[in-house]
Formats: C-alpha cells, structure tokens, sequence
C-alpha cells in the first residue's frame, strides 16, 4: 500500500496532485468527526459545500417534505439560521435521524474540495479509526481492477488512478495543525498494524509516498511515547494543546475535545457517493 500525506490542502507540490485511487479527509476539530457522529446516529447522508449561501440554496430548493437540516459552523460558532453548530454532541438520533443533513465549515468541507479528484472518498476522526483503516484496505485489496471506478458518481469521467491512498488534512486557515497531522499518522500506524506481522514500520507493506507521511507517523509516535497519549482522556488533554483546541477552547467549546479525542467508537466510515455537491453516507 502507498500511502501519500498532505499536511494542508496548500502545503502539496504539483506532482502530489495526481489523481488518487482513495482520500481520506481528516479535521479533527470538527467537521470529520460531526459527520461520523451526524451518519452514527442516523442521519441519511451528509451533503457539504463551501459557501454558506449555497446550504440556504439546498435547503430553499429542496422539497417540503425533504427539506435537509443545515450544520456548520464559522469562527467556531454556529452561523445564523442553521439547525445545528459543528459539536458532535448536537448530533443525536432524536435530532438528525433518517434526516439528510447540509454541511459548511470553515476548513472540514474545503479540503473535501480540495481533495476531490479521487476514485473514492473516505471521511477520517479518532472516533472511527480503525474502521476508516479497514475500509482503506478493503479498497486497495480488491482483485478487481474495475473496483477503481466508482459508479455511484454519476457523470464523472473514468478515472486514471496512481492507486494511490491519500490522506489530506483540512488544517487551519491554510495553515498545518496537529491536531489533524496527529490522526494522519495514527491511520497510518494502524494501516501497518493490521497489514504486517513486525513492528518495524519500514520493513512492513506500507510505503510512504512523501515526506509529510513520515512526518505524520513521527508525530503520533512522539504522541504515544513522549505526551503519553494512552485513551481518550489524555488524547483530549493533547488535543487542548494544538491550535485547533485553542481556538475552540477560546470559543467555549472545551467539551468538544473529549468527543473529538474518543478512539474507536464508531464502525461508521462516512463515503462519498455522490461529486458534486458531495455527499457522504455511512459506509
């Protein structure tokens, strides 16, 4: 398995921009892991765009009787007029069940732009990794050569892949943050772990593609073995470090770290089936 690591949607040369067989899209704090949340406790399908103006459009367009609940966020905070914020705590069965669901976010639904150009898209959180894992190789397995085409995406060209996984971290503002630098290196950790039987990384099946894959997997390592991140607790105390805990912390929203630092509480791993605008539903 191949596996190349974008640190930010900006921080990518031009010859890491080919077409992907499989990305994952990780933000930690918070779009990633309210999706997962959002799909786990019900809703139908998740749909994101960039522009908030476009999640009023969905909604007005929509049917009476199918009209989607708006979430996101901007600043950290709720946006005006939409039915729910980005904390995954806001995200229960009795709120968003059987309901289809308008995302917008700050930095979560643009690196899903930005990393479009792939057979199959994947969404990442602590929350759902191993199982995003599984589905990485679920994919890459396959004997199947036509498997790289995805005929759910209705109208797209066939793809010519690297076959290549991706994994793309939204970021802040542009900017890298570690939060998401953190889970990137952990799927990758994991990806090793479930495909080899030593635990020397470089002897196993994963290749690293580029640079920022093994600054990734760096991270996490130091994150186990120097800041002792061992469960969900001291995960969250980690998170509260980065500048993406800051930020939400400064915003009121300390809280949302213990959900955004629960590992491996969901088996549901949110999947494109549809390009534009994309949509996610529970795989």
């Amino acid at each position: 398995m191949q596996i190349e690591t974008w640190l930010s949607p900006t921080a990518v040369g031009p010859h890491e921009r080919e077409r992907a067989r499989v990305a994952v899209v990780i933000d930690v704090l918070r779009a990633t892991t309210v999706v997962t949340t959002a799909l786990a406790a019900g809703a139908r399908s998740v749909t994101t765009c960039l522009d908030v103006s476009d999640a009023f459009a969905m909604q007005q367009q929509a049917a009476e009787a199918s009209k989607p609940l708006l979430c996101g966020e901007r600043e950290c905070r709720r946006i005006d007029g939409f039915d729910f914020g980005n904390s995954p705590s806001e995200y229960s069965p009795a709120g968003v069940g059987e309901r289809e669901l308008v995302m917008t976010t700050t930095n979560g639904t643009r690196a899903i732009d930005a990393a479009a150009d792939c057979d199959v898209m994947f969404l990442a959180c602590f929350a759902n990794l191993s199982a995003v894992a599984d589905a990485i190789i679920a994919e890459v397995s396959s004997d199947d050569a036509s498997q790289a085409s995805n005929p759910e995406l209705a109208g797209s060209e066939p793809p010519q892949t690297s076959g290549v996984v991706r994994i793309v971290c939204a970021g802040t503002n542009g900017a890298i943050t570690s939060e998401d630098v953190l889970l990137a290196g952990a799927l990758i950790a994991v990806c090793h772990r479930k495909l080899s039987d030593t635990s020397r990384f470089y002897d196993g099946p994963v290749q690293l593609a580029n640079d920022s894959g093994s600054i990734a997997l760096a991270a996490w390592q130091h994150c186990i073995t120097h800041d002792k991140v061992v469960d969900a607790d001291s995960l969250a105390r980690r998170l509260a470090m980065t500048a993406g805990g800051q930020n939400l912390i400064a915003a009121g929203y300390e809280n949302d770290l213990v959900d955004c630092g629960s590992i491996d509480v969901f088996e549901q791993v949110p999947r494109r089936d549809q390009l534009t605008p994309p949509r996610f539903v529970s795989q």
